[in-house]
């Protein structure tokens, strides 16, 4: 069966109370948090949990729910 693969460039400006991040570490944190919640935490690690602790959960849900965005460049491949 054939393969639809798109491949995308580009940005938005994320809004704070729809995406969520996830944590990736052993720190005691909770485990999903909104972009409002992560905002409110130390960029990088000092005693306690920090930024660096997340990732943002999902790229796809920052796109579709964003303030602004645009997209560089948008491809479309068929693989076999």
């Amino acid at each position: 069966m054939s393969k639809i693969i798109v491949s995308t460039a580009g940005w938005c400006e994320a809004d704070p109370e729809k995406v969520r991040f996830q944590l990736i570490t052993d720190m005691d944190g909770q485990e999903y948090i909104t972009g409002t919640e992560w905002l409110k935490l130390p960029e990088y690690h000092d005693t306690a949990i920090s930024r660096d602790d997340y990732i943002l959960e999902c790229a796809g849900t920052a796109f579709a729910t964003a303030i602004d965005g645009e997209y560089d460049q948008v491809d479309v491949e068929v693989e076999e």
